[in-house]
């Protein structure tokens, strides 16, 4: 695998899995501490992990759609 599709997979991997953490584990936390900034804040980040994953996840398909993901 070229090193452009693997570090675009091994990022998209990492976004994921951040963001099932914050999304499974530390929004709760934050909100059963009774911090609202750490929920907000955390809420932000899920977004942002979010929207970074679709990045990826557009951009490896644009690799697969021609034919550049070796």
């Amino acid at each position: 695998m070229k090193n452009t599709n693997y570090n675009l997979v091994k990022m998209l991997l990492g976004k994921l899995d951040d963001g099932w953490r914050v999304e499974r584990h530390y929004a709760g936390d934050a909100t059963k501490s009774g911090c609202k900034s750490c929920a907000a804040l955390l809420k932000k980040i899920l977004a942002d992990d979010k929207r970074h994953a679709k990045m990826l996840r557009d951009e490896l398909a644009k690799h697969v759609r021609n034919k550049k993901f070796d």
